[in-house]
């Protein structure tokens, strides 16, 4: 080993050791057959505790001192480099464990980790199932990578917009794809579910993917849980929560009793009528609304002598036997006297689900629960709920077409591809805004993780797994959801502590890990990190990530597009790899002003009146 040494330990700490070279120029050699080269930072150093068990350290920091050649002769000086390295882990006999136990001293040697040693660090699977996506930056080697391992954990690819995160996850993928090759491998049993929000998934191998739109597929709106309207809607707590929730039971107690709305809607005109604070013309003229067109001919006919803008009847008693009419009224179609008409209403939403088949019956019940609030004096009601009103309209005008249809081919095409029968699920949601995407990702995860959870209390175990990719996940797995006091990444962070025993697993990617939930983010084992320059960024991966140390984190602002920081449970050692994906680069590439501005080459053609070819634009 001393032929080979090129340096000797003076320092010695937790988190690194000071190398003294005497001369670099010695460092390189041959030895077995293989070259030994110093490529500089990142390299490994091994430092033997005994013939069977070494250190391992990696190169963070080289730098040159000058130092007296003696003491006697202080004028002379001799350049002597010095190595820092922070220490990987430990080989005891050839195997390989992160972190060390123990350490070095100072004066033992130092020497260039062998062939050997590195794939016992790197070559970290050795069965069929493995993938490789790169090689490292500083040696010739392409670690493989366990799927078994990486695929049973939550894993996230960061990385700034144009680092080459899409590339990775588009590599990662096709590397599982490649897995099909094994005669002994279902790869329809891979079961990707992927969320595509820019269109950049598209070229997955065909055979293995089953692709939609959004806007090609429809939910079956009565399928929706309480969560899902809260996603979908956001209503606020204190107001429109309440008013939501009883819409919603009031929605879908008109579905099986529908002549109920008449009913209601002249309860509600009689309460407006006989409550004395409401007495403004637009609270008259609504009476008037309410009660045209109900199946009663006598109120109709009173209703003709009722004159809305000054709210009084000409002559003026008929409004005893108008008031009397509605309460004959109420009671003939509910069995019940007027006063106690809505104790009866309300007994019946008691025991009814939240639920309703369309948007536009859920907007008539949120109507007639605001006119029961307005009847009974809360005057500011239908200002307060003015926000949820405005987003229900909006779903109803873009949505009720397409996502909310009820059509049922299109509600079967959904739960067709619940079914996960390709390796690989695309739904493109590039045309959903980030609201609706919001709910969208997380009513598919909730459907997925609840067959998984009634699996396996049924037969008490898992026989499927699912791993979802979460394209820009910051834009709905955000931190800002988690800050409101209605919780929209419930079902994310219920997934992300608990999916593992379900075989359900998270795959984020994003470019924004700052806005992520930090509780999703704290579950993740494995990282795939990108370049990444905003400080709000790298200090959220500094509190959440604890693979990684300060000197990687500042490698992470300088680091080359498509060259990735690997670090976390499925790796033995922090590598810094280049990514073989230069294939799949395409869907995201940048768009090249030099080459989008060149002008057309123009057409030539034959003028026949002057007899010659004419260049056009002459």
């Amino acid at each position: 080993m001393t032929n080979h040494a090129f340096g000797i330990i003076t320092k010695v700490y937790f988190n690194k050791v000071v190398i003294e070279v005497p001369d670099t120029t010695l460092i390189q050699h041959n030895y077995l057959g293989d070259l030994y080269t110093l490529n500089g930072l990142n390299d490994f150093v091994t430092i033997y505790k005994n013939g069977s068990h070494k250190y391992i350290y990696q190169i963070i920091g080289l730098y040159e001192q000058e130092k007296p050649l003696n003491v006697e002769e202080q004028s002379k000086f001799s350049q002597k480099a010095f190595f820092e390295a922070a220490p990987v882990g430990e080989i005891l006999y050839d195997r390989f464990e992160y972190g060390l136990s123990t350490f070095p001293i100072i004066g033992e040697e130092a020497f260039l980790t062998d062939v050997n040693d590195i794939n016992t660090m790197l070559l970290l699977s050795d069965s069929k199932m493995s993938i490789m996506l790169g090689k490292l930056t500083t040696q010739d080697l392409m670690p493989k990578i366990s799927v078994d391992s990486i695929l049973t954990n939550h894993m996230s690819i960061l990385g700034n917009t144009g680092s080459g995160k899409s590339t990775t996850v588009r590599k990662l993928l096709n590397e599982i794809a490649r897995c099909k090759k094994d005669p002994e491998i279902d790869i329809s049993k891979a079961n990707f579910i992927i969320f595509d929000v820019h269109g950049e998934y598209t070229d997955l191998p065909p055979k293995m993917t089953t692709l939609k739109k959004v806007n090609d597929i429809s939910i079956n709106l009565e399928r929706l849980t309480v969560e899902d309207w809260m996603n979908l809607l956001q209503p606020s707590h204190a107001t429109q929560r309440p008013v939501l929730l009883n819409a919603l039971k009031l929605a879908n107690h008109l579905n099986s009793n529908n002549n109920d709305v008449s009913w209601i809607k002249a309860f509600c005109a009689l309460e407006l009528f006989n409550n004395q604070s409401t007495d403004a013309v637009p609270k008259r003229a609504k009476i008037k609304g309410l009660l045209e067109g109900i199946d009663s001919e006598k109120i109709n006919e009173y209703l003709k002598h009722y004159n809305a803008q000054f709210g009084s009847f000409n002559p003026p008693n008929i409004d005893d036997t108008f008031r009397s009419e509605i309460r004959a009224y109420v009671k003939d179609k509910t069995g019940y006297e007027y006063e106690d008409a809505h104790s009866y209403l309300i007994s019946c939403l008691e025991s009814t689900k939240c639920k309703t088949k369309t948007i536009k019956d859920l907007k008539i019940a949120v109507d007639l629960v605001l006119l029961l609030e307005e009847a009974k004096g809360n005057n500011q009601i239908r200002t307060f709920c003015s926000t949820l009103i405005t987003r229900m309209d909006n779903l109803d005008a873009t949505y009720s077409n397409n996502l909310f249809s009820e059509d049922l081919t299109r509600q079967e095409e959904l739960e067709g591809m619940l079914l996960t029968k390709q390796a690989f699920t695309v739904f493109d949601c590039s045309f959903i805004d980030e609201d609706v995407l919001l709910f969208f990702t997380s009513y598919v995860l909730r459907s997925i993780f609840n067959a998984q959870l009634e699996r396996k209390m049924i037969t008490g175990h898992v026989t499927k797994s699912y791993n979802f990719v979460f394209d820009e996940a910051h834009k709905y797995i955000s931190e800002k959801n988690e800050d409101n006091i209605v919780d929209y990444s419930k079902m994310f962070r219920t997934v992300a502590k608990e999916g593992r025993k379900f075989g359900v697993f998270l795959i984020l990617s994003s470019q924004r890990p700052g806005e992520l939930s930090k509780t999703v983010l704290s579950q993740c084992n494995n990282f795939i990190l990108h370049r990444i320059r905003n400080n709000i960024d790298l200090d959220q991966m500094r509190k959440s990530i604890p693979y990684i140390n300060d000197g990687q984190l500042n490698r992470l602002s300088f680091l080359r597009r498509g060259v990735v920081l690997i670090v976390g449970d499925s790796f033995a050692i922090p590598m810094e790899v280049k990514i073989d994906g230069e294939e799949f680069g395409d869907p995201s590439k940048t768009v090249i002003p030099s080459e989008i501005w060149k002008q057309d080459k123009p057409t030539n053609f034959v003028d026949l009146e002057r007899g010659k070819e004419v260049v056009i634009g002459e």
